[in-house]
């Protein structure tokens, strides 16, 4: 595991920004045993900071003390996972209504622009499966990679900073454990993950039309779905 070496400002603030998204990105996958001397190692800095860092990361409960001097990545239980999907399916409609009102045609653009190569990236997708062909990582990634980035412009375009923060609080699953479950319903064909992609269209559309109300209940819909879906999907 390699992670970035941090400057001397706002170390302990920095320290908790790189290890948050370590575990994030599935860096630092759950449940793996973590020392704050190892990972101060890896960043660059003393264990003062780190250890700051640590305990903001439990109290997000993102990182668990198993003794004295060990901890580890949290795991997430499925009841966990459940709940908040809950919350975090609320809080993406609440996106979406605020960016219905407040979208301009520059995020407007861009998201058509993502579903545009979301699409491209489907069809080349479809067509491999069609024919028995395997589907490779780098097919599902440009696709997630490319709904994800749709999302995050919906939140961009909602422009409010406490709901993004709260957002980033809640969300239990790791960008990998949601890249692993959707190629899982890829290759097995889930009807349920074709039905959700043609939802993106459908809340741009409302999005379009300044449609808080619809907005916001498609999303939640769409995201409720998602939830329910990982959370039932333990690979």
């Amino acid at each position: 595991m390699t992670l970035p070496e941090l400057s001397s400002q706002s170390l302990a603030d920095q320290a908790y920004k790189a290890l948050r998204a370590a575990i994030v990105q599935g860096d630092l996958p759950w449940g793996d045993k973590i020392t704050e001397r190892g990972l101060a190692a890896s960043l660059g800095v003393s264990p003062t900071p780190v250890r700051e860092a640590l305990r903001r990361l439990e109290q997000e409960q993102l990182v668990e003390r198993t003794g004295p001097r060990s901890l580890r990545v949290a795991t997430v239980s499925p009841q966990a996972r459940s709940e908040s999907g809950t919350i975090e399916a609320a809080l993406e409609g609440v996106a979406a209504r605020f960016a219905a009102e407040k979208a301009t045609k520059t995020h407007l653009e861009r998201m058509q622009q993502l579903l545009d190569a979301a699409d491209d990236a489907a069809v080349i997708l479809r067509e491999d499966r069609d024919a028995g062909r395997a589907l490779t990582p780098d097919q599902v990634e440009r696709i997630f990679n490319a709904v994800r980035d749709f999302h995050a412009q919906i939140e961009l375009a909602a422009d409010n900073i406490q709901l993004t923060r709260t957002l980033a609080q809640v969300r239990a699953f790791s960008r990998s454990e949601r890249l692993k479950v959707a190629a899982a319903q890829l290759n097995a064909g889930a009807t349920s993950q074709i039905q959700r992609y043609g939802q993106h269209h459908q809340i741009l559309a409302a999005l379009r039309d300044r449609n808080s109300d619809l907005a916001e209940q498609l999303a939640r819909v769409h995201a409720l779905s998602s939830a329910g879906d990982l959370a039932g999907w333990d690979a």
